[in-house]
C-alpha cells in the first residue's frame, strides 16, 4: 500500500449539517473532483494468508502470500437543493474505469480506484442522501486516469451556478416586509457600508460611468430597492461582476484580487454589529449574497487570467487559497461550504494545470554593462519580450543596464 500523509483530526476543518438522525460534525472529501462530506472513516490492511491442509492428517500449512492492498471505506452525506444532480456526478465518477485523485479528510490527496458503493434515500428527506465507497490506492500515479476534461469549461460552470444559487437563496430569505423601521434603518446603514467596501475593492472600475450610475442608482433608493430582493440581488451581482468594456486577457487577473477583497469582507450574523437579532439576520444574508458572489466572480476571472510564469499563477494560487481559507472556517451553511469547496478546487486544479504549460523565472548572467535591446536579443532571438524584460526588472532606463543578471522566462 502507498504511504499517505496523515492529517491530524482536530486540525481538520469541521461543518455541521443535518441529518435525520440529528445535526452531525463533518469534514470535506471528493473523488475526481466531485465533493462530499464525511463523518466516519476507516482503514483496513493485513496480510494474505492462504491455509493448506495436509492430506491424511490433522496438521495444516499457512503460506503468506504477501501484504494485503489497503482497503479505505468512507461513510458519506450530499446535501442541498441540487442533491439529485450531486448524487448524479458522484456515481458517474465512481462507475469511471480506472483511477482518479481521492481527497481524504485524514489521508491526505492519492489516487484511488472505487471498490464498491452504495447510496441511502429516504422518502421524507428530500435534500439529503447518505452513501457509503470502499476505495483502494493506486500503486502509482502512472496507472491513474487522466480524464480529459475541459477545466476552463467546468469552472465557469460552477461559477454560473453558484451565482445563480445565491441569487435564489436570497431572494426566499431576505425580507423587510412588516419589519420595525429601526430594523429597516439598521439593515440600511449596513448595506450602505458594505456598498463602502464594494466600491472600494472595485477600485479598477469605480470611475467608469456605468459603474458609476449604477451604485448611485441604489444609494439613492436604497430602502426601497431593499424591499424588492430579488432586483437588489440582481442590482448588486451586476456591480460585482461588471468588467471595463475595453478589458484585456491581463485585467482579469486584478478582478480576482478585487473578488478576493469581497470575499473577505463577510460578516456573520454574529459579526455585523448592530445589535438587533432581526437586523443582525438580515444584514447577514446581505453579506452572504455579496461573499458567494465575490467567489464566483474570483474563480471565473481565475480562468480568464494571463499568466507569463509559473511565479504569476502560484501567487494567485496562494491569494485563492488564503481568502477560500478565511470564509470556510466562517461559513454556516452546509450548501454554501460545499460550493465553496468546489469552486476553490475548480479554480486550483486550472492553475496547476495552467503552472504545468508555463515558463519559470530564471536569472541570465550579464557580463559587463548592458543594453536591453541586445540583452533581450540574446535571450529570447527576438525583441518580442523587450516590456516584459523591462517590468520584470524594473529597469528605468533600457540603454543602460548595470546589474550582474536579468530576470527572464525560462521559454
Amino acid at each position: 500500500m502507498a504511504n499517505h500523509d496523515f492529517t491530524y483530526a482536530g486540525t481538520l476543518q469541521k461543518v455541521q449539517i443535518g441529518t435525520p438522525e440529528g445535526i452531525v460534525e463533518c469534514v470535506g472529501g471528493s473523488y475526481s473532483g466531485v465533493p462530499f462530506f464525511v463523518e466516519t472513516v476507516g482503514v483496513s490492511g493485513g496480510r494474505n494468508v492462504v491455509t493448506h491442509a495436509l492430506p491424511f492428517s490433522d496438521s495444516f500449512v499457512n503460506e503468506d502470500t504477501g501484504k494485503k492492498v489497503g482497503e479505505f471505506p468512507v461513510d458519506f452525506y450530499l446535501v442541498g437543493m441540487d442533491v439529485d444532480t450531486q448524487r448524479k456526478a458522484l456515481e458517474d465518477a465512481f462507475n469511471r474505469e480506472g483511477s482518479f485523485e481521492l481527497v481524504h479528510p485524514y489521508f491526505g490527496k492519492f489516487f484511488a480506484r472505487v471498490k464498491s458503493y452504495s447510496f441511502n434515500y429516504s422518502k421524507t428527506e428530500q435534500e439529503f442522501v447518505s452513501g457509503s465507497a470502499t476505495f483502494v490506492p493506486e500503486a502509482s500515479e502512472k496507472n491513474a486516469g487522466r480524464a480529459k476534461t475541459d477545466l476552463r469549461g467546468v469552472t465557469i460552470s460552477k461559477a454560473a451556478s453558484v451565482w445563480e444559487s445565491a441569487k435564489a437563496n436570497f431572494s426566499e430569505l431576505f425580507s423587510l416586509a412588516g419589519k420595525a423601521k429601526s430594523v429597516v434603518d439598521a439593515v440600511a446603514s449596513f448595506t450602505s457600508g458594505l456598498l463602502d467596501d464594494l466600491e472600494t475593492a472595485r477600485s479598477s472600475i469605480r470611475s467608469m460611468s456605468e459603474f458609476v450610475n449604477a451604485i448611485s442608482g441604489i444609494r439613492a433608493n436604497l430602502e426601497v430597492v431593499l424591499m424588492t430582493p430579488g432586483d437588489f440581488a440582481s442590482r448588486l451581482q451586476s456591480l460585482l461582476f461588471m468588467c471595463s468594456e475595453t478589458a484585456k486577457p491581463s485585467d482579469y487577473n486584478r478582478y480576482v484580487n478585487e473578488s478576493l477583497v469581497g470575499m473577505k469582507s463577510y460578516r456573520t450574523a454574529d459579526e455585523t454589529g448592530l445589535l438587533n437579532p432581526a437586523a443582525d439576520g438580515l444584514s447577514a444574508e446581505i453579506s452572504r449574497l455579496f461573499m458567494m458572489t465575490s467567489a464566483a466572480m474570483a474563480v471565473e476571472c481565475v480562468v480568464r487570467s494571463e499568466f507569463k510564469s509559473v511565479e504569476e499563477a502560484e501567487a494567485m494560487q496562494e491569494d485563492v487559497s488564503e481568502a477560500f481559507a478565511a470564509v470556510l472556517c466562517r461559513t454556516e451553511n452546509a450548501d454554501d461550504y460545499a460550493d465553496l469547496l468546489d469552486m476553490e478546487a475548480a479554480a486550483l486544479k486550472f492553475l496547476r494545470d495552467s503552472m504545468s504549460k508555463l515558463s519559470v523565472v530564471v536569472e541570465m548572467p550579464l557580463s559587463g554593462t548592458r543594453d536591453a535591446l541586445s540583452a533581450c536579443f540574446d535571450c529570447y532571438g527576438s525583441l518580442d519580450a523587450m516590456d516584459d524584460i523591462l517590468e520584470r526588472n524594473k529597469i528605468a532606463d533600457a540603454m543602460f543596464i548595470g546589474r550582474k543578471s536579468l530576470k527572464v522566462l525560462s521559454e
